[in-house]
């Protein structure tokens, strides 16, 4: 064991750029959580005063602290994904030199344990820097807190419970690693030596028929519950724990199954993409890696829909109170303070979301610059045979164009429809609301889309400047 950390230690430190994104990763994981905690613990110091909490303002307490948990195991979830596609990349870069290991007496078994240790180590890392970075802000905060006109003394500490996150986001940091090399490892010693990108698609797909069981078992029963809990909703609110239980069943089961969900999509947004030279040759790049690329989607489109549900909930809800109030004679100001108080609620949480979003474009901007990297003689010799500076440019552009573009496809109506059906079934049962269309939030969907551009620009941006740098005969010398 004290080998494979060694070795670890040393792969690391020879290449460190590799692991960047996923020390990054894992710090805004690990703060967003510890921020959570003791953001928590210092309202609750905010709350009660010099007296103590009574039970109400323990419940607040715990409720937020609920919440936190909730959204911080999206965050996981998200950078889970992400990771596991990060470790893919750094092993697909390495498949001759495990080859020549493997061919020299190295097991699979064992150049996979020390990937998941390096995943360990930079887990570890990412996870001290965060914890340290949410306990200075939180101390930071209380300091403030006190220095103010007439302020009490709120006697904050930070609690061991801060280092809980870290110590999650070790564990998948680990586990992300370790899934990551499973299938360059599955490659033979002989044929990797032959290869340099990632198994074919189908290959991988026949090595998880389990996963695609599991995945068609969510999906089906995940979408049973949902349209049970709309149909439990027209008689009685309690439906939304239904839809509640079967949005996420679905979902788990869309994400486990993006291998088999994401490349049709992948091929839809690239169909704009094959007017121009550089456009197909962008789109042959989600064919050539549609693994990689199925993952990269996938962290985005777990932000994007959960995003586009919360947006469309609220709207949802304001359009439909509204129409209600009007048609009871009900005044406005006695329904417009209700509406601003879920409106409050509904950007706070999608607020808390922007983490996860972070973290899934973390995982676009790393992948572009990976395949970018991993391909320096591939497009030295198109540069050497004509492509231009800027062809390059739109090529990378394009590239990343695609894995946003199927992402905001898929996303936004799925985030709609999840809406759509909470707001059934939280609403339908009321006397006078019955059954109503969703009302689509054009300007959260504008917002997104932004969003998406901007991803886009900077992950295109970053590599091509890079690789632009580098002549096209040093290009084709390049390993």
């Amino acid at each position: 064991m004290a080998k494979t950390v060694r070795n670890a230690v040393r792969e690391i430190a020879r290449e460190p750029r590799q692991h960047l994104s996923t020390l990054l990763i894992c710090a805004v994981a690990v703060f967003f959580g510890a921020a959570m905690i003791a953001g928590t613990q210092l309202l609750a110091h905010l709350i009660a005063g010099p007296e103590g909490a009574d039970g109400a303002e323990g419940g607040i307490a715990l409720m937020l602290g609920l919440l936190g948990t909730v959204f911080f195991g999206i965050a996981i979830f998200v950078a889970a994904i992400v990771v596991v596609n990060t470790f893919s990349i750094v092993v697909a870069g390495r498949t001759r030199t495990i080859a020549l290991l493997r061919l020299l007496g190295a097991s699979a078994p064992s150049l996979r344990r020390g990937i998941g240790v390096e995943g360990l180590i930079v887990g570890g890392v990412g996870a001290v820097l965060g914890t340290v970075l949410a306990d200075v802000a939180a101390l930071g905060a209380a300091a403030w807190l006190e220095h103010r006109p007439d302020a009490a003394p709120l006697g904050f500490a930070i609690t061991p419970g801060t280092a809980v996150p870290g110590a999650v986001v070790v564990l998948m940091a680990w586990w992300a690693a370790w899934r990551g090399a499973r299938p360059v490892l599955a490659v033979s010693p002989i044929e990797g030596t032959r290869r340099t990108v990632e198994p074919a698609l189908k290959t991988l797909r026949r090595g998880s028929r389990a996963l695609l069981v599991l995945a068609l078992l969510g999906i089906v029963l995940g979408a049973g519950l949902l349209g049970l809990g709309v149909l439990v909703g027209f008689a009685s609110s309690a439906g939304v724990l239904l839809g509640f239980l079967g949005g996420i069943v679905s979902f788990t089961g869309i994400a486990l199954g993006s291998a088999w969900i994401m490349p049709a999509f992948l091929g839809l947004a690239g169909l704009p993409l094959r007017a121009s030279a550089a456009g197909r040759l962008a789109a042959g790049s989600a064919r050539r890696h549609p693994l990689r690329a199925s993952r990269t989607s996938m962290g985005l489109v777990i932000g994007i829909t959960l995003i586009m549900m919360f947006a469309t909930l609220g709207q949802t809800f304001q359009t439909v109170m509204t129409r209600w109030s009007r048609e009871l004679g009900i005044a406005e100001d006695q329904t417009s303070s209700v509406m601003r108080s879920i409106d409050d609620v509904l950007w706070f949480l999608t607020a808390m979301l922007v983490f996860s979003l972070v973290i899934a474009a973390i995982g676009v901007v790393n992948n572009m610059q990976a395949s970018v990297m991993q391909r320096t003689r591939e497009l030295g010799m198109l540069r050497t045979i004509g492509l231009s500076t800027a062809g390059l440019w739109r090529m990378i552009l394009a590239e990343t164009a695609q894995l946003t573009l199927a992402a905001a496809l898929f996303a936004i109506p799925l985030g709609i429809l999840y809406g759509w059906c909470g707001a059934l079934s939280m609403l339908a049962s009321v006397d006078g609301i019955g059954f109503f269309l969703p009302t689509p939030p054009w300007a959260m969907i504008g917002l997104v889309l932004l969003g998406c551009a901007v991803i886009t620009g900077i992950a295109a941006a970053l590599p091509a400047r890079r690789v632009t740098r580098v002549s096209p005969v040093a290009a084709l010398a390049a390993d």
